[in-house]
């Protein structure tokens, strides 16, 4: 693995002192990332490279499943807040007789109309419950909240190793490839000299 960091660091164009001192501190948090997970040589590294990408796509699902109930949460709640907004305003309309009502729902078709199908809507919701579980529905928001974070955080964290990954994946590749080439340069040379 040294000779792939050590690789890694030769394969760059290391023209300036920053370039240098940037390209060591790449080598050292690359360093630190095989010593974490125990990597000491390809197999494992491809092995790690596996289970990371695996890991990745897991917290990706989570964190589309975490946001799509959020997104019903908050559609929910809207629901609730226009239902609460505009009750007055139906009950008043409800409780005219038929001669103002009609009066009455033209100047406050918006409001009535808004509680009309928002009522529909949370009826569907509620699968014949009565009762609005708004506190309960705000909870599980902030809960979600809260996991959404933290599967964001491990997201990041495995994009990171990722990129550590894939740094030492060209590098191994690199010597590779320069293996490859010495040994045909070195039997070429031995085909001339015989």
């Amino acid at each position: 693995m040294g000779s792939v960091m050590s690789n890694i660091a030769d394969a760059q164009n290391l023209n300036t002192r920053w370039k240098k001192i940037s390209n060591l501190k790449t080598q050292a948090h690359i360093l630190i990332s095989l010593q974490q997970n125990n990597i000491f040589d390809m197999e494992q590294l491809i092995g790690k490279a596996t289970q990371i990408s695996e890991d990745l796509q897991t917290v990706s699902e989570k964190i589309r499943k975490v946001d799509r109930r959020m997104v019903t949460l908050a559609q929910h709640l809207m629901q609730c807040e226009n239902l609460k907004q505009h009750r007055a305003v139906y009950k008043k309309y409800k409780q005219l007789d038929p001669k103002k009502s009609d009066a009455f729902y033209d100047k406050h078709f918006e409001e009535t109309r808004l509680y009309e199908s928002t009522n529909q809507y949370l009826a569907a919701v509620l699968n014949g419950k009565k009762k609005l579980p708004v506190k309960a529905w705000q909870f599980e928001q902030i809960t979600l909240t809260a996991e959404r974070f933290s599967l964001c955080e491990n997201y990041y964290r495995l994009k990171d190793e990722t990129r550590n990954v894939e740094a030492l994946r060209k590098g191994a590749e690199n010597i590779m490839r320069e293996n490859s080439r010495n040994e045909q340069i070195i039997t070429k040379k031995r085909e001339t000299e015989l």
